[in-house]
């Protein structure tokens, strides 16, 4: 981009750095974008944060480094950039299941626990492969074992914190008591350990299962199990 009105002392005009536009970009940039955010995935799981290089990122991405820079400006924020990606796409599967939480605030106990499960299942059912979902998990649990980066936490603050809350929400209501007695947030902390099953501890649990994935139907076995502990543990 040519900055106008501004010369060299030879008399050429000086060429300032270009940056990303709001629109466009290079050629096909959402695509770019997305493919370096899934080798940054591979990358930072392997090598970490401090490990990890912008060259070897942008080999596995098939692009040169000043592309990388371009959508990115640095490591720093492509960091950020695939916590954001993975706090979006978790988020927007699970809309629908918090604004059913919401709604199921409003009724009876019983709704509460048809909320609640329904939430779970939802959660479940992010479990099952997708296209970037073994990256994604794989970089996630880097960030939580290293806690360096920016994109530590962002997980636990965009996806936990609020799924937690929406979860403990619908206990208390489910149960009659206050979000924020002890053992509200004890019975929502027990049920929420769960997922572990299915995301944190996937690996060993089909191993122990002898399952080779979360397959639709495997899940749906899943589903089923998650919804018949949390009637016994909420009593009904």
């Amino acid at each position: 981009m040519r900055e106008a009105g501004i010369q060299q002392t030879d008399g050429s005009p000086v060429i300032s750095p270009r940056r990303q536009p709001r629109q466009g970009g290079y050629p096909r940039g959402h695509e770019t974008r997305e493919r370096i955010i899934q080798a940054a995935f591979v990358v930072f799981a392997d090598e970490g944060y401090v490990g990890a290089s912008t060259r070897r990122i942008a080999s596995a991405a098939g692009v040169n480094t000043p592309a990388l820079r371009y959508y990115f400006d640095s490591k720093e924020g492509l960091h950020r950039a695939c916590g954001q990606f993975i706090v979006d796409s978790v988020m927007r599967e699970l809309k629908p299941a918090l604004e059913r939480a919401t709604i199921a605030l409003a009724g009876d106990r019983q709704d509460a626990v048809e909320g609640l499960c329904y939430l779970l299942e939802t959660l479940a059912e992010t479990a099952i492969p997708t296209a970037y979902s073994d990256k994604s998990s794989r970089f996630i649990a880097r960030c939580d074992a290293d806690r360096v980066g920016p994109a530590s936490g962002m997980v636990e603050e965009g996806i936990v914190g609020p799924v937690h809350a929406a979860a403990a929400r619908l206990v208390a209501r489910a149960l009659g008591r206050d979000p924020g007695a002890a053992d509200v947030r004890l019975r929502t902390v027990m049920i929420m350990c769960e997922l572990t099953a299915v995301h944190g501890r996937r690996d060993q649990t089909l191993a122990f299962i002898g399952w080779n994935s979360f397959s639709t139907e495997n899940i749906g076995i899943v589903k089923q199990a998650f919804s018949e502990h949390v009637r016994r543990l909420l009593a009904f």
